[in-house]
């Protein structure tokens, strides 16, 4: 057996380690040309939650056999863990296997078949990083800023720092003509750290916003990355994994402090948020995450209010745009009828602060929905294109 070392910096081919450090293995077994592998991960997190694996394979030669062993459950919950009927996520792992030669592109990794409580595959010298999900590190973070920063009509703003000190950043577009704008919508993505599809979807929406059609209407804020200790250290910068969450009201679960604002974070966006309502009526606000596995469902779709918590027209026009999303976006057409208004998260916030429609989208984290409604396979490439999908679906809603 051999065992990976604990570090941070760079590695041996000097490329920073960034997030995927959180998310190294601990334990390589080498017999008979084969690789066995566990991912570095926190105790008492059950059913799917433990989502992220990565890792640059060590040299070898030729064909290899690689295990994954998804870790199981042991003992009682931490805070904020204790969501019922969530699933083993070890039976969805030949689903959601995929390789990369640089850490940026990512494709599929086929072949694999299911063993008790993980998977095995067979791997080429080829693959230089094995993934569970689809990745997305700090370095295309910094890169999307830079974007912003140059790019006609976009305003990056840096509302505030993180709780280890890094820059939150908030990224605005106005509406070409400010005097006739149809109001301001809000998509906010990245709370927890293993959800990492909505970086990749408000990544690509932010480069695009600019050729969609309508869109030029109205005003746009746009948070990618809320918890940016999380995109940097992996579940050890996220304060619902790190720390002592069991002492803190919300387990440290981010999307539980939009009452009481204990975290920087929150705060700075919040603020940022107000300061834009100020200015532009918002119309709605997207909160993007990646839903829990079921044995029946995906974990996809978008979160509505139960019946009575919203007043009747609110609650209709509610319905409508969960409509209008689900003609536009290809997600499994789920409403997740759990919200109540006076819930600490983001979209319920929105309601009662900002005085427009709040939701949370669910992405499935191994399961696509394509446009005739039909489950398909998970690729970079379908994450990346929702999150312009969503602005049509905004767009098309509040411009008729």
């Amino acid at each position: 057996m051999k065992r990976m070392k604990r570090g941070t910096g760079n590695d041996e081919s000097g490329e920073p380690t960034g997030a995927w450090e959180c998310c190294r293995i601990v334990a390589v077994e080498e017999s008979e040309n084969a690789l066995v592998m566990v991912p570095d991960t926190l105790d008492r997190i059950p059913g799917n939650a433990q989502y992220v694996f990565t890792t640059r394979l060590p040299p070898g030669n030729g064909s290899r056999t690689l295990k994954i062993l998804w870790p199981g459950d042991t003992g009682e919950a931490l805070p904020g863990f204790d969501y019922p009927g969530n699933a083993s996520f070890a039976h969805v792992l030949p689903q959601i296997l995929f390789r990369s030669a640089d850490a940026r592109r990512w494709e599929p990794l086929t072949g694999g078949r299911a063993i008790p409580g993980g998977v095995e595959i067979a791997i080429n010298d080829s693959a230089s990083w094995i993934a569970v999900g689809i990745p997305y590190f700090e370095s295309r973070y910094r890169e999307l800023v830079a974007f912003a920063h140059s790019a006609p009509g976009w305003q990056v703003t840096r509302i505030g720092r993180s709780r280890e000190g890094r820059p939150v950043h908030a990224f605005f577009r106005r509406p070409t003509k400010a005097s006739t704008s149809c109001g301001l919508f809000i998509l906010q993505g990245y709370q927890h750290y293993s959800e990492w599809a909505s970086l990749h979807a408000l990544d690509t929406l932010v480069r695009q916003l600019g050729g969609i059609a309508g869109a030029d209407a109205f005003a746009w804020a746009i948070l990618p990355c809320l918890n940016q200790d999380a995109l940097a250290r992996g579940w050890r910068g996220d304060p619902m994994h790190s720390g002592n969450p069991d002492e803190l009201p919300n387990g440290g679960n981010m999307n539980r402090d939009w009452d009481t604002f204990s975290r920087p974070e929150t705060r700075a966006a919040a603020a940022c948020y107000r300061s834009l309502a100020a200015d532009h009526t918002p119309r709605h606000a997207l909160d993007i995450h990646m839903g829990w596995s079921t044995p029946d469902r995906s974990g996809g779709g978008l979160t509505v209010f139960k019946d009575g918590q919203l007043p009747p027209g609110e609650a209709a026009r509610e319905r409508a745009f969960t409509e209008t999303f689900f003609r536009h976006v290809p997600i499994e057409p789920f409403p997740w009828e759990h919200s109540e208004i006076d819930r600490p998260n983001f979209a319920a916030w929105a309601v009662r602060e900002l005085g427009c429609l709040g939701q949370t989208v669910e992405i499935s984290r191994f399961r696509s929905f394509k446009s005739n409604g039909q489950p398909g396979p998970i690729s970079q490439d379908y994450y990346e294109a929702l999150g312009p999908a969503m602005a049509r679906a905004l767009i098309h809603q509040y411009s008729t």
